[in-house]
Formats: structure tokens, sequence, C-alpha cells
């Protein structure tokens, strides 16, 4: 998989909102940067997804975040779960005490949480909002993408994903945040 190739769809371009398509990507040095200083590396794919696509949401579903927000807020994502743990039906996926130490790198629009251990980049989790089940989701995040786009039922537990058969990424764009009224600056 690449990220290369997905659709970007605005919908404030298309709707004349605004002129033309914007990403807001980071580059190699952000990625690095962020890497250096927690001392951890990044799960493969990310630095493609962050540098390609950037800040948005993967088929109006999956948030991946920019390597800043990471740093800036994986400490006290850590503290969070310590404090608010309820995926005990899934410790033989992911222990209470690796998802404590483990670095948060996304989220749905549901509420999931895509996470990974420093000392495994290569091994993605998520935990959901409606599932009392962990899940290993991938050795990569094109894996956890892939494996987040199909819609998982568990009836002793509960519900995971979405289902999208295309794939499209919506770039994040000012005007979302006022559901694309334009707001005068203060004179």
């Amino acid at each position: 998989m690449s990220f290369d190739n997905i659709k970007i769809i605005d919908p404030y371009v298309e709707n004349g909102m605004c002129a033309e398509v914007k990403l807001t990507l980071a580059n190699d040095a952000d990625v690095d940067a962020v890497e250096a200083k927690a001392n951890f590396h990044f799960p493969t794919g990310y630095r493609e997804y962050v540098t390609t696509l950037g800040r948005g949401e993967y088929c109006s579903y999956i948030r991946i975040h920019m390597p800043g927000k990471i740093l800036s807020e994986y400490r006290d994502y850590q503290r969070f779960l310590d404090e608010y743990w309820f995926w005990d039906l899934g410790a033989d996926v992911i222990s209470k005490s690796k998802a404590t130490q483990s670095i948060n790198v996304g989220d749905t629009m549901d509420g999931d949480v895509i996470l990974f251990h420093p000392s495994n980049p290569e091994e993605l989790f998520v935990l959901p909002r409606h599932d009392d089940m962990s899940h290993r989701i991938g050795s990569n995040l094109y894996d956890a993408i892939d494996w987040l786009c199909v819609y998982r039922h568990n009836p002793h537990s509960g519900s995971v994903g979405e289902n999208h058969e295309r794939r499209y990424f919506v770039p994040w764009n000012p005007l979302a945040a006022t559901h694309g009224w334009l707001i005068p600056q203060d004179a």
C-alpha cells in the first residue's frame, strides 16, 4: 500500500468556499526530531502518511496525529490510559502495563485509539471506544488503516471499525472548525 494514490477530497473546495486544496504536511525533519527527542521510532508508513497526506481524516474516519501533537501529548495520554483502562478482555493482546507505556499515533471518529509500544513500532494496536477487547491491527500503518476500514462486531465485547471500500482523504481545513462559516477577524 502507498498513500500516493489516495484521492484527496476537500468539500470546501468542491463547494467553492476555498480556491484550492491545501495540505498541512509534516516534513522528514519534523518526524526525525520527534523520534530523537522522545527516543522511539514511528511505525513503517507513518512518515509517508504525514509527509504525503498530513493532517486530516482518512475516509472521514481515521486521524493520524502529526509529529508535534504526538510529542506534546503522548505522556498525558499514557497517564489517561493508566487512570481509565477498561480493555481487560484484551490483556493477552496488550496489557495495561504495556499500553500505558505506548504512543498514541492516531484515533478514529468513534474514539478508538491507535497505538504502538516504543520497543516494537512494527506492532500496532487499537483500543476501541465501543469494545472491551483490544486488538492487534497490523505490523505497519498501512495494515492498521486497512484493518480499521472494515467493520467488526463481537457480540461479547463490542464493535470496532467502519466499512470503506473506496479510499480517500479529507485534509484539515480551517473552515471545518466553524462548519464553513467565515468569521470576521477582530478589527
